[in-house]
């Protein structure tokens, strides 16, 4: 059985969502950017192409926008530009208390939408300002699709300041480092040597699936561009993939997400429902049965552990490795 997360005392202190109908509306607003941002997992998943190869499997692939999605996308940028200003503006009526003062004590909905909600307004507006300076094959483009990872690591060290804590980062001291690296090392070589004969062919038989990721490949060639713009760019992309990511995925998916469902459903079916919303925001088709894996043994670390640490640590080797290999292939 796995230990509860442990839950601490609740400190009282000002509600900053408390009476001024500013606040409730901004609150509300919250909670709509909180349904875009992970409404943009179904969206991605209907924009993918299917078609069967030679081999009567099925691929998958980062299709174009039908008139059905077109219209559903300008619909769900229209409406997260308009959220997006009433959050800002009942913001600045209310002198943005909760950034102000976020409170204390353990996380709770509220926090996992004030933090979603300025990934969206961040995120939005700045692919909205740099998209047009982009150009193919400059660090512009290279840097793009990985901005939202560097904007989610830094709001949550300001949104969270003072209480780190409540999202799992907890110091470790003396040999229990010693049980964290044995763990971490026995899951990466579960990973690296079993995850793909136990489960990515298994499923991929079963569904007929063709094992061509778009993903992995859109991740091949943008360390591609990387390394051909030199190796200060290739080691921004090891910085990018290897460090800042699975920080920030982890913040969301284990620290936010399953410390907020686990006060709801309980540590197991967090475990569970994180993995499978962690699963599915990769929208990787072929790679989609190991992500939940993946995600479960993440999940299982920062709830046995009780530290954020521990799956930061595992997936930043999980990470670091995939993306040095790819890039030690291409100059080999």
């Amino acid at each position: 059985m796995l230990p509860n997360v442990s839950v601490q005392p609740v400190v009282k202190g000002p509600d900053p969502d408390r009476n001024p109908v500013s606040a409730k509306l901004r609150l509300a607003a919250a909670w709509l950017l909180c349904f875009s941002y992970f409404y943009m997992i179904p969206m991605e998943f209907s924009s993918l192409e299917w078609e069967k190869t030679g081999e009567g499997l099925w691929r998958a692939t980062e299709g174009g926008t039908g008139p059905f999605l077109a219209v559903q996308l300008l619909l769900w940028m229209m409406g997260t530009l308009l959220v997006s200003i009433l959050f800002l503006v009942a913001g600045v009526i209310g002198g943005f208390q909760h950034e102000r003062r976020p409170g204390a004590g353990p996380l709770r909905g509220r926090d996992l939408a004030y933090y979603l909600a300025w990934v969206q307004v961040l995120t939005f507006g700045s692919l909205f300002f740099l998209s047009p300076f982009s150009k193919d094959g400059d660090w512009i483009s290279t840097f793009l699709p990985y901005l939202p990872h560097l904007l989610m690591l830094l709001l949550a060290l300001f949104l969270f300041r003072g209480r780190l804590s409540s999202l799992g980062f907890r110091s470790l001291r003396g040999r229990r480092w010693l049980g964290i690296c044995a763990a971490v090392a026995v899951a990466y070589a579960f990973t690296y040597f079993l995850l793909d004969p136990l489960v990515t062919e298994p499923v991929a038989r079963i569904f007929s699936l063709d094992m061509t990721s778009w993903r992995e490949d859109s991740i091949s060639q943008g360390l591609a561009k990387a390394a051909g713009l030199g190796w200060m760019f290739g080691a921004g992309q090891v910085l990018m993939i290897g460090m800042i990511g699975p920080i920030a995925e982890e913040v969301l998916f284990r620290g936010l997400l399953m410390g907020v469902l686990a006060k709801r459903v309980g540590i197991a079916a967090a475990v569970f429902l994180s993995s499978v919303v962690f699963a599915l925001s990769h929208v990787d088709v072929a790679f989609l049965a190991p992500l939940f894996v993946m995600g479960l043994i993440l999940g299982v670390l920062y709830a046995f552990f009780r530290n954020l640490w521990v799956p930061i640590l595992f997936h930043m080797v999980n990470n670091t490795v995939s993306v040095v290999l790819d890039l030690l292939q291409m100059n080999g």
